[in-house]
């Protein structure tokens, strides 16, 4: 090789060497820098971090539970219930708590989840809700579940009943449904006397509650009480009205 040959290569070599760099640095400018990928990858942490605490701050109670027990019924750990139940003798009752940890309802969340039920489903001025020595008791008026002697509920119950059975089944006490009537004698139909109405009356409810919103028996007693503990006079057609009722008594604790 000539020397104009040889000088001319080695003038061509740095000449490539330096396009190459230079080709390089032109792709290394291109695109975002490499610490962008770590911080979008600590931002879309941060998002999804705060997402779930707002989820969790606004999470139904109930339904949470209720996820949770369909959890453990579909891997068989069912909670057990053992209660003896003596149908019309409340006194008789001795259950033991069918729920524990964190599936069971405490009684602040009992009220809340049954105020919530009477504002949303509860025909005005039908339902009430009051604290007594027996327990949590809500009070519903026989003329918004049933006909004039008639123990079959009303379709228009259903979605208040339905709205009570989401507390009630993971209520962790005995649970007493008691009907009411007034004092004028039964003339006529299905049943003898009111006894026997104000019973069919709880045991229809219990049957919904059982049959059709699957919570499980042992939690309920039914009881019928008659005209014997009116709330009111039953001189008047008002007063007649509001003794006509069926009562859920969510039983306090024993402490």
């Amino acid at each position: 090789m000539s020397d104009a040959e040889f000088a001319t290569d080695s003038a061509g070599e740095p000449e490539d060497e330096f396009a190459a760099a230079g080709g390089a640095e032109e792709e290394a400018e291109e695109g975002a820098p490499a610490w962008m990928v770590t911080f979008g990858d600590m931002m879309s942490l941060l998002v999804c971090f705060f997402v779930l605490i707002v989820s969790f701050s606004t999470m139904d109670v109930v339904k949470y539970r209720q996820l949770v027990g369909s959890m453990r019924q579909a891997f068989g750990a069912t909670p057990a219930v053992q209660s003896t139940v003596v149908i019309g003798s409340p006194a008789s009752i001795h259950a033991a708590s069918g729920m524990q940890g964190e599936e069971a309802l405490t009684d602040e969340m009992l009220e809340h989840e049954l105020t919530d039920a009477i504002e949303a489903e509860g025909p005005k001025g039908q339902a009430a809700l009051k604290r007594t020595e027996r327990g949590l008791a809500l009070t519903l008026n026989g003329e918004s579940l049933f006909a004039t002697g008639s123990a079959e509920l009303e379709s228009s119950a259903y979605p208040l009943l339905s709205r009570v059975a989401k507390a009630a089944r993971f209520f962790p006490r005995q649970i007493y449904v008691e009907g009411h009537t007034d004092n004028v004698p039964l003339r006529g139909g299905f049943y003898l006397s009111n006894w026997e109405l104000s019973a069919a009356r709880a045991c229809a409810i219990v049957r919904y509650l059982t049959d059709v919103e699957h919570i499980a028996p042992e939690k309920f007693v039914a009881c019928g009480y008659a005209a014997t503990m009116p709330v009111a006079s039953n001189r008047t057609a008002a007063g007649r009205a509001q003794n006509r009722r069926v009562e859920f008594i969510f039983s306090a604790g024993d402490d």
